[in-house]
C-alpha cells in the first residue's frame, strides 16, 4: 500500500508543476540568448552590430581593450544565465546555483566596471539602467528557482 502511494504521489507532482515555471524559464532563455548574441557580437567586434546599436567610436574601443577580470564575470553571467533557466523547465534543483552564480557574477561585472572602468559615461545611462534591470531580473530568477526548489517543484 505504500508503494502505491509513493507513485500516486509521484503522479500528482508531475501534473502540479506551476505553468509560470514555464513562463519564466522561457522568458529568461529569451534575454539570456539574445544576452549570449550580444557577448559573441561585441567580442567578435562585428562594426555592422555596433553600427546598428548606434554605438560610438568610444564604445568599441570599451570592448577592443577589455580586461580579463571582467571577461570572466560576464561569460559565468551569460552562460549560467542560459543554463538556470534550461535547467529550471527540466526541474532540476541544479537550477538554484546556476541561477546564483549568474547573479553574483553580474553583480560582479557591473560593480567592476561601474567602479573602475567608467561604464556609465561609455555606454550611457540607457544602457547603464538597462544592465541594472537585468541584474535584478536575475536575483529575481534565483529567488525564483529556490522558491520552487522549496515547494518540491525541483528535484
Amino acid at each position: 500500500m505504500n508503494k502505491g502511494n509513493l507513485r500516486f504521489k509521484t503522479a500528482i507532482q508531475r501534473i502540479g508543476t506551476p505553468w509560470h515555471l514555464w513562463l519564466i524559464g522561457l522568458f529568461f532563455i529569451f534575454v539570456y540568448a539574445n544576452g549570449i548574441y550580444d557577448y559573441f557580437m561585441m567580442f567578435g567586434y562585428n562594426e555592422a552590430y555596433y553600427s546598428t546599436k548606434n554605438y560610438g567610436a568610444n564604445v568599441f574601443e570599451y570592448f577592443t581593450d577589455y580586461p580579463t577580470v571582467p571577461l570572466i564575470f560576464w561569460t559565468l553571467n551569460v552562460f549560467c544565465g542560459l543554463i538556470a533557466p534550461i535547467l529550471l523547465l527540466i526541474r532540476s534543483r541544479w537550477a538554484v546555483q546556476t541561477s546564483l552564480i549568474s547573479a553574483i557574477s553580474i553583480f560582479a561585472l557591473e560593480l567592476t566596471t561601474f567602479a573602475f572602468m567608467d561604464r556609465w559615461h561609455v555606454l550611457g545611462p540607457w544602457i547603464s539602467f538597462f544592465d541594472i534591470g537585468i541584474l535584478v531580473m536575475t536575483v529575481g530568477l534565483f529567488i525564483y528557482c529556490s522558491l520552487m526548489k522549496r515547494r518540491g517543484v525541483l528535484r
